[in-house]
């Protein structure tokens, strides 16, 4: 089964910006989303730290998050110019969303006060990095084999993989960039 490796950064020490999360919440986190990934036999290793960030960084961070901007160039900053790895970042506040998912810069961010439970917020993210899109926005769902309890359903709690997920992120795996450990 391949392990993704992940760093999961949580942010500290900033005046606006610093999540309440700990160190033993996210490794807690990232255990419970790499059993709804085991679906499709993926793991994840995650390293926790509390990070204090670049303030302007974090500003063009949430800012970027906040306006649904694809990608903003200080995250390079934070992963590196190539990242190998993906990159978890936990702050207090985005401004409206559990998450966001910068693909390029193979990041994401997590709020603190998610409106389902974290750790499926957490793997939903990681859905998008694989290019798993949502698919509840307008009713009736479509395609009709997508079950409301999908982990990809927008605000539902669902946790599951629909097999045609499984096969796009297992196909998207070896080009991905990321660094596998087997």
């Amino acid at each position: 089964m391949p392990t993704l490796k992940v760093r999961a950064l949580i942010s500290k020490d900033d005046p606006r910006h610093s999540s309440s999360r700990t160190v033993e919440e996210v490794v807690e986190i990232f255990s419970k989303a790499s059993a709804i990934w085991r679906q499709a036999d993926i793991r994840f290793n995650a390293t926790v730290l509390e990070w204090k960030f670049d303030h302007s960084t974090l500003d063009d961070l949430i800012r970027a998050a906040h306006q649904r901007r694809g990608d903003t160039d200080l995250l390079g900053e934070i992963t590196g110019p190539e990242p190998r790895q993906l990159t978890a970042i936990y702050v207090p506040s985005i401004g409206g969303s559990n998450g966001k998912v910068f693909r390029q810069k193979r990041a994401f961010i997590v709020v603190d006060n998610t409106t389902v439970p974290d750790y499926r917020t957490t793997a939903h993210e990681i859905g998008h990095f694989f290019g798993l899109e949502h698919w509840l926005d307008h009713p009736p769902p479509e395609p009709p084999d997508r079950p409301p309890n999908q982990l990809m359903a927008r605000t539902q709690t669902g946790m599951e993989l629909i097999p045609r997920d499984i096969e796009q992120v297992k196909s998207r795996l070896p080009t991905s960039g990321l660094d596998l450990i087997d």
